[in-house]
């Protein structure tokens, strides 16, 4: 019995061992990731060439601070759905979204069962896109990583430009189409040369209020399909002169219907 315990206690220590690495790993990955959103310097655009929509939000947001930071923080409180019928998961997530070039990661946490928690980071960064996701912090579940990861991740970073309005006037790498008065895409490459696409929708007091893809890549069954992809922002305030959205939802459009898997709320907000 004495050799047996000691094979037991040998056997835990071990896998402790293990998880403390890995998760010490993971944490590292993560702050390398922060790290690195601000990398680029912000470059003013010509302000001529944007949409009329466009500008105008893109000033007026942004007025009560004219700087450039390099890039802005916020902090949520949300819910997240694995599946049409399952039931909504509490995250708290922090995010960096960079300023002069395509760039953020959201660090996310959340419990998914009593004693059972995930650690999300979701990340584009120097071009490459990532997501990860680790049971108890070190136990991979989900890594998806290269060319396509990057390319659906890029959609992200289009898509919540709302909370980054300084980009707009400073992210040489964005391209502007007016499609109508209220409505205006924006794209950017991937290194390997794909583009990504996302439309922003404007309500009548020139605030996004939407966005819309029709192809972002989701995972269905390990095999990434092109789907629509939708969002909606509201309650905007202004967080020490710039003023953003504090209310998110998105949602897949699916052939089986709208599947909104992810509903979030802004509690703090801050330029660098």
């Amino acid at each position: 019995m004495g050799v047996i315990l000691i094979i037991i206690v040998v056997a835990v220590v071990a896998a402790l061992a293990a998880h403390l690495v890995a998760r010490r790993l993971f944490d590292r990955e993560i702050e390398a990731a922060f790290a690195g959103v601000g990398a680029v310097t912000p470059v003013a655009v010509d302000r001529d060439g944007l949409p009329p929509p466009v500008r105008a939000f893109a000033e007026r947001n942004t007025a009560g601070r004219p700087d450039l930071p390099r890039e802005v923080r916020l902090i949520q409180a949300a819910e997240m759905k694995l599946k049409p019928d399952a039931g909504w998961t509490k995250v708290s997530a922090r995010q960096a979204i960079g300023i002069g070039a395509p760039a953020f990661a959201w660090d996310a946490n959340a419990t998914m069962a009593p004693l059972v928690s995930v650690r999300v980071i979701d990340a584009f960064v120097e071009g490459e896109g990532r997501l990860k996701v680790r049971l108890f912090g070190s136990v991979p579940m989900v890594t998806a990583t290269g060319p396509e990861a990057s390319y659906g991740e890029l959609f992200r970073y289009l898509a919540e430009l709302a909370w980054a309005p300084h980009a707009i006037l400073a992210n040489p790498a964005l391209r502007w189409r007016a499609i109508d008065g209220r409505t205006v895409e924006v794209a950017a490459d991937t290194a390997d040369g794909q583009t990504a696409r996302v439309r922003l929708i404007f309500d009548t007091d020139g605030d996004v209020v939407a966005i819309e893809a029709d192809d972002r890549p989701r995972d269905e069954g390990g095999k990434l399909v092109p789907q629509p992809w939708r969002g909606t922002f509201g309650d905007y305030r202004d967080f020490d002169g710039i003023r953003i959205p504090t209310r998110a939802d998105v949602t897949w459009i699916t052939d089986a219907g709208p599947f909104t898997y992810f509903r979030g709320e802004v509690v703090t907000y801050q330029a660098k």
